[in-house]
């Protein structure tokens, strides 16, 4: 069982993103903020974040930098759950390494669930620029 980091401003968003966590046996720990998603992940990191990359406070691209530098080698992979364009995110995050997968809102359960799955079976290092885009469509 893997614990699972989620961090989504939109509360609708994040209860969805839980329930597919949970239903796939796992812990879900959430974060309505950036800034609260770093102390949960200093505290007790994860195994894996599923991040907006449009926050207010902070975007999702920051916070992985803070990830990476706060946990080093416990810095969990990343997965950016966002409306935004996957080259945009590409962009974004191009300075702070690859993330683990992007899935595209809004997103089907099962999609979300196939990404996961793919980024749990993964070492969390050393991770391709390959973004496993979930279609809104099924």
């Amino acid at each position: 069982m893997a614990r699972v980091l989620i961090v989504d401003d939109t509360e609708i968003l994040r209860r969805a993103m839980e329930m597919v966590i949970r239903r796939m046996g796992h812990t879900a720990v959430s974060a309505a903020s950036p800034r609260r998603a770093y102390e949960l992940a200093l505290a007790d990191p994860p195994d894996l974040a599923l991040v907006d990359l449009l926050m207010p406070e902070m975007d999702g691209a920051e916070l992985f930098r803070r990830l990476q530098a706060g946990l080093g080698e416990r810095c969990p992979s990343v997965i950016f759950v966002s409306a935004t364009p996957r080259e945009e995110v590409a962009r974004r995050v191009s300075s702070v390494g690859a993330p683990a997968g992007y899935v595209t809102k809004p997103f089907h359960v099962d999609d979300l669930a196939r990404v996961v799955a793919t980024a749990l079976a993964r070492p969390a290092q050393g991770l391709a620029l390959a973004f496993a885009t979930a279609s809104a469509s099924g």
